[in-house]
């Protein structure tokens, strides 16, 4: 069915199919559905009932609005499916392969196939079936609601409303502003990784994530269980529900919660990022829990389960309700941010299992002889049992020499738990249960110990059995030990195992240093060692960033295999390392420094390492740098000062000069990354080889720019593979004389400023610049053969050209292309140019950036100059080349080898010049630049080529040479006529020869024609094509009886396109360019006739028209152009109409005709891609006509006339069409006289309808002419 129908007694479909466009094709009434309805688009307001199915078709919008019970099913094979209720889908199962929209209701239905699901409206859609639709769900507004995740199919879901699901397993991806509420008793499971941030409601049952990620961004309130696996849980949690932390990972909680329910750890870490992260609820701990931010956790009851542990970070405290650490349980306090207040307070506690305690000697800055004792936990009521093990850092107490340490409950009132310990360096050896002693064992690899108060000596005396001198420490272990206090010890510090760190300038006393593990200097200054530093073979002695040191009158000693490493910066303080003497061997390991890529090598420095009282004896055996951003062309290398032995310098300086003692070896690569530059200053010359460089070749790789400004002397070849290779100031390859290659990659770019030297052959497939744009007058030279695969450009810029690549050698062009910058002007213009001192040969293709205003020219302007032999096809332009009026093409001069632009018109006699076919330019239209230069020419396209680029001898007469003008001043004079002709028109034209008695009238006519004209003196060759739509209408009438005058609006459409083709060039090239100008003219006429029933005698007509038009010029290279113009036209028309009576009443008229018409034409100034300003455009014309218009009367009939007529002009016009080309102005070469003939014929149906068609055709000298033909239709009232 495909009309528009209107029955209403219903539709029935007892098999087949029943096909309608539009659902306006089925009437309104009923449908009874057996076989199959297809329906394509519209409302489908009628009821569909029966077995059979629904099959929306097409890409249009279906909309469903009645309540159907039809069972077979609906498809959607594309296009939208909308349904306000889920009532109107029916009752079968929905494939889906477009989009289905859904207001609200409950969709039993299954769904499936790869399309997608919209929830539509405020209301609530509810989903039931078990569905398989791929194509996603978009919720845009009201609740979407799924008892059960496998209803929501398993695309990503879009949400902007609510949606409500039950239980099971949610993969769908959910994004959007929208809610997620999950609803009854069941589990639901979350594993995409959500972005949606309007927020979770769990109002029963269980919510479970495996990631935090699939809780989106907004609020949780929780009534049920939420079950997250791992992540961080930036989300904030409320509500009377409780948390269970599941799995083996890590679960970060950040947000300022309130949730009142309890929070289990069954599994994993769970960390507490905020102190109030964990809601107001019991905890219950089976895995680990971390309270992990500065300041109180107020919580309810803990509980640490055996094999569990929990854990307070340093500055974290606790106050809880009940705290119970069960049997097996660990209970972890880091007390390196503790105050003097307990660390955890409680209404009760039961403790058990493990304490483990970190930080402890920061809990004091003063350790004394006497012990310490600490508040760790404060209980309101009597403390239930007692830890069974005390360790520290890990490790038990037993262990921990160090320390005498003791954990217990007071027994006072049993309502503290006091941690006591005192340094076993100040024990008092009389009455402790061991001596003191001055040896810190830290067995636990991971573990620390910070020891912040003073270390000073010890009378020794007061146990005279001890082996201990009470004045020297002793590192022991894998652990690390952290040195803080103001110590000012004597007995010197042996480093055994593990790490020992000095953070405090004062840490390591007066004594020697015997480091046989690691020592690390950690200060923000200088560290003191007065008594010297000793690093055995194996040991590492480490200067943090920011440390120096300071060895006093004493020894630095690095034995062979040991090493020394310092981090250094630009702020690192010079001498690094101070002190008597020095004793170097091992490894001298440099990090985290960061060599600044500077702009020449002379500016490399050095940095002064150390600076001792005495010579340096020794030397390390290697530098390596383990540096952030080193440059590859960079290496560092260590040496004593051969000025003075007392120093050790750190050097920078190029790869390419490395030696055994520098951080890298030797090569010849430089890799500077984009918008990376490097200049080398210095020479480079031939160097001596290893296994990966032969010692005197250079790569350039990567994006970035080298500058060579050496004269180097290095001999192997020289490839650049990427980026730029640049040579500046005194730059030069090889010496003279050598033969060493460069080659120039594809994509690469090599070139070199004013004076710069490449002594050897050239292979460029890449872009080769020669001077740069800071430069006028630059000769870049080439001492050698050059192979051009590539690009060839020259850097100067376009408004200054002058630039020379000189060729030493022989030119070989295997389909590169060649660049240059020209003022377009006479013989002596300026120019970059490429010199060949010997033969040129193969083919380049040359493109010509050309500026100024154009010239005639003899010779031409030399591009190429070719000292040898060259081939007459060596090089081919191979783009249009416009200046002014001027068309400028490429020559070989066969007498000088020389190639010259110049612009040649192909005389009479010579039509040798190959193809007759008009060339388009042979390019893209684009501008033509020249291509990316490295950063020294500009980045610019080189255009699409294809132009014929012929090459003949010039005449050389030495006389006068007609030039080549450009295609395109047909084009913009074929504009400016066609807007000025179609405003042109007569009495007849609009009125026709109709016998007159009505009040008014509407009209119509329509005109499309052909013109031809020359421009130039018979250069330019132009072919319009036009047409125009114009409409009129009487508005007031006036007469006597005998006399009328008519007024009355009229206004037209223009559409005209001009061909304009250029004089052939010498060399036999051929230009076209192309014009469009439309718009639209306004105007007024009146008309008086001093017959007003016959309109024979005298009359008068006069018209204004406004006309206002877009207009486009395309010209190949020269680009496309746009423009506005606009015209006034004023007419003033008379004539006398005799008529002559024939029998029947026929008649035959003789209208003898006069029209003056002034015509203002006014066009904006464009510039094209050449810069040439076109413009003069402006300007007013008279035109005259005389004429003799014949019309014959013939009646057929009682109503309908027949008028055939002719009519004979003779058109003068004043003044020429014109342009200016960078103020040179050319006209078209419009005649003065025109004659025109016009035939046709007029059928007047009745009093009220006639109908004209005219044949119009002009012709005049300079082979103007124009034929058009035009339909008048006419309606009189």
């Amino acid at each position: 069915l495909s009309g528009d129908n209107t029955y209403s007694g219903g539709t029935t479909i007892s098999g087949g199919t029943l096909t309608a466009d539009h659902a306006d094709s089925l009437g309104s009434g009923d449908i009874d559905n057996s076989g199959v309805l297809k329906v394509g688009e519209g409302e489908l307001e009628n009821t569909l009932s029966g077995t059979g199915s629904l099959v929306k078709t097409g890409t249009g919008e279906l909309t469903l609005s009645g309540d159907n019970t039809y069972s077979g099913g609906t498809t959607i094979t594309g296009g939208t499916l909308t349904a306000d209720h889920a009532d109107s889908l029916g009752t079968g199962a929905i494939a889906n392969s477009g989009v289905l929209q859904v207001g609200e209701g409950e969709l039993e239905n299954t769904l499936s196939g790869s399309g997608s699901l919209v929830k539509t409206g405020t209301g609530e859609l509810t989903l039931s079936g078990d569905n398989t639709y791929s194509g996603g769900t978009t919720i845009t507004g009201g609740t979407l609601t799924a008892d059960h995740a496998d209803s929501l199919g398993t695309g990503a879901i879009d949400n902007s409303g609510v949606l409500q699901v039950g239980e099971g397993e949610l993969e769908n991806t959910l994004s959007g502003a929208g809610s997620l509420v999950k609803t009854g008793t069941g589990e639901l499971t979350l594993s995409g990784d959500n972005s949606y941030s309007g927020g979770t409601t769990i109002s029963g049952g269980t919510l479970t994530a495996d990631h935090a990620d699939s809780l989106g961004s907004g609020d949780i309130d929780n009534s049920g269980v939420l079950q997250v696996g791992e992540g961080e849980l930036k989300n904030t949690l409320s509500g009377s529900g409780s948390l269970v932390k599941t799995g083996t990972g890590e679960l970060t909680l950040s947000g300022d919660n309130s949730y009142s329910g309890a929070t289990t750890i069954s599994d994993g870490t769970l960390i507490a990022a905020n102190v109030n992260a964990l809601g107001s609820g019991n905890i219950d701990n089976s895995g680990t829990l971390m309270l992990d931010a500065n300041g109180a956790f107020e919580l309810a009851n803990i509980t640490t389960h055996s094999g569990a542990t929990t854990a307070l970070a340093a500055g974290s405290t606790l106050d809880a309700g009940q705290l119970t650490q069960e049997n097996g349980s660990t209970l972890s306090i880091d007390l390196g941010a503790a105050t003097d207040d307990a660390v955890i307070t409680a209404d009760s506690v039961t403790l058990g299992g493990t304490l483990n305690v970190t930080g402890i000697g920061s809990v004091t800055d003063s350790w004394t002889p006497e012990a310490y004792t600490y508040t760790l936990i404060d209980s309101d009521s009597a403390i239930t049992s007692d830890f069974d093990n005390l360790t520290v850092a890990g490790m038990n107490r037993e262990d921990v020499d160090f320390l005498t340490i003791d954990g217990k409950v007071d027994e006072t009132d049993n309502t503290h738990y006091d941690l006591t310990a005192s340094l076993s360096w100040y024990a008092d050896r009389d009455n402790a249960t061991t001596d003191a002693h001055g040896t810190f064992t830290l067995s636990d690899p991971d573990g620390s110990f910070n020891v912040a108060a003073t270390l000073t000596d010890v009378d020794d005396t007061l146990d005279p059995g001890s082996r201990w001198d009470g004045k020297s420490l002793t590192k022991e272990g894998a652990g690390t030990l952290l040195l803080s206090g103001d110590n000012d010890y004597s007995g010197g510090t042996t480093i055994n195992e593990g790490t020992l760190v000095a953070a405090s300038t004062t840490a390591l006393g007066t004594g020697l240093v015997d480091n046989n593990a690691t020592l690390v200097l950690d200060v923000d200054g200088e560290v003191s060692a007065v008594g010297g530093i000793t690093t055995h073979s194996g040991a590492t002695t480490q200067l943090a960033l920011g440390t120096s040191l300071d060895l006093g009158d004493s020894a630095l000693i690095q034995q062979d295999g040991s090493t020394l490493n310092v981090e250094l910066n630009s702020d690192s303080v010079q001498p690094l390392i101070t002190g008597g003497s020095a004793t170097l061997g091992g490894d001298l390991v440099v990090s985290d420094a960061s060599l600044q890529a500077r702009a020449s090598d002379a500016e490399f420095q050095s940095f002064k390492l150390m600076d001792m009282d005495s010579d340096i004896s020794g030397d390390f055996t290697s530098l390596t740098m383990n540096l952030t951003d080193q440059p590859d062309y960079l290496t560092v290398t260590g040496t004593i000062n051969p000025a003075d032995a007392s120093e050790y310098l750190l050097t920078e300086g190029l790869s390419w000069n490395a030696t055994a003692t520098s951080a890298t070896p030797a090569h010849g690569t430089f890799i500077l990354g984009a918008g990376d530059s490097f200049e080398v200053t210095s020479v480079l010359g031939d160097k001596t080889g290893n296994g990966d460089w032969d010692g005197k070749s250079l790569t350039k790789l990567g994006a970035g720019k080298l500058t060579l400004s050496g004269a180097n002397t290095y001999t192997g070849d020289t490839n650049v593979q990427e980026g730029t290779l640049w040579l500046s100031g005194d730059g030069s390859i090889g010496e003279m004389g050598s033969q060493q290659a460069v080659n120039v990659a594809s994509g690469a770019t090599f070139g070199g400023s004013n004076g710069t030297t490449v002594n050897g052959k050239v292979t460029n497939e890449g872009t080769l610049v020669f001077g740069d744009s800071e430069e006028t007058g630059a000769i870049f030279t080439l001492n050698g053969d050059l192979i051009n695969m590539g690009t060839m450009t020259s850097g100067s810029s376009s408004s200054t050209p002058g630039n020379t690549l000189y060729v030493d050698g022989n030119y070989t062009g295997n389909g590169g292309s060649l660049y240059l910058n020209t003022v377009l002007g006479d013989d002596d213009s300026a120019t970059d140019k490429l010199v060949i001192t010997g033969d040129a040969s193969g083919t380049t293709d040359l493109y010509i950036n050309g500026i100024g205003d154009g010239a005639q020219t003899t010779n031409g302007i030399e591009v190429v100059d070719v000292g040898g032999v060259s081939t007459s096809d060596a090089f081919v332009l191979k783009n249009e080349v416009n200046a002014g009026l001027y068309t400028y093409r490429l020559y070989w001069n066969e007498s000088d080898n020389d190639w010259y632009l110049a612009s040649k018109a192909q005389s009479d006699d010579d039509d040798s010049g190959g193809d007759d076919t008009p060339s388009d330019g042979g390019d893209d239209g684009g501008n033509v630049t020249p291509p990316d230069d490295g950063g020294d020419g500009g980045n610019v396209t080189p255009p699409d080529d294809g132009g014929d680029g012929g090459d003949v001898t010039p005449p050389d007469d030495g006389g006068d040479v007609a030039p080549q003008y450009r295609a395109d001043i047909g084009a913009y004079m074929g504009n400016q006529w066609m807007a000025r002709n179609l405003q042109m028109q007569t009495l007849y034209d609009r009125e026709g020869s109709q016998y007159r008695n009505a009040d008014g009238s509407v009209w119509a006519r329509f005109k499309a024609g052909k013109a031809e004209s020359e421009a130039v003196s018979g250069n330019i060759d132009m072919d319009s094509n036009y047409s125009q739509f114009q409409l009129g209408g009487d508005i007031l009438a006036w007469g006597n009886g005998q006399q009328s005058v008519t007024v009355g609006v009229m206004a037209s459409y223009i559409n005209a396109d001009t061909d304009s083709t250029g004089n052939r060039g010498a060399d036999g090239s051929q230009f076209t360019s192309s014009a469009n100008v439309d718009g639209y003219n306004l105007g007024v006429y009146a008309t008086w006739f001093a017959d007003a029933q016959t309109h024979s005698g005298a009359y008068v007509d006069s018209w204004y028209q406004y006309g206002f038009y877009n207009n486009s010029v395309e010209s190949g290279d020269a680009g496309s152009e746009s423009y506005d113009s606009t015209a006034n036209a004023v007419s003033l028309e008379t004539g006398y109409r005799y008529d002559i009576a024939l029998s029947n009443g026929n008649t035959v008229s003789l209208t003898p005709q006069a029209q003056v018409v002034w015509q203002n034409y006014s066009a904006d100034s464009v510039k094209d891609n050449y810069g040439t300003r076109i413009d003069g455009q402006d300007g007013d014309s008279w035109t005259t006509r005389l004429g003799l218009r014949v019309d014959g009367k013939l009646y057929k009939g009682s109503r309908t006339v027949i008028q055939p007529f002719a009519e004979a002009n003779w058109l003068h016009t004043s003044d020429d069409v014109s342009v200016s080309f960078d103020d040179a102005t050319v006209k078209q070469d419009l005649p003065a006289n025109r004659a025109e003939l016009k035939v046709g014929l007029q059928a007047d149906i009745d009093k009220q309808w006639s109908v004209r068609a005219q044949v119009a055709g002009q012709t005049g000298s300079n082979d103007f002419g124009d034929l058009n033909g035009s339909l008048n239709l006419r309606y009189n009232w």
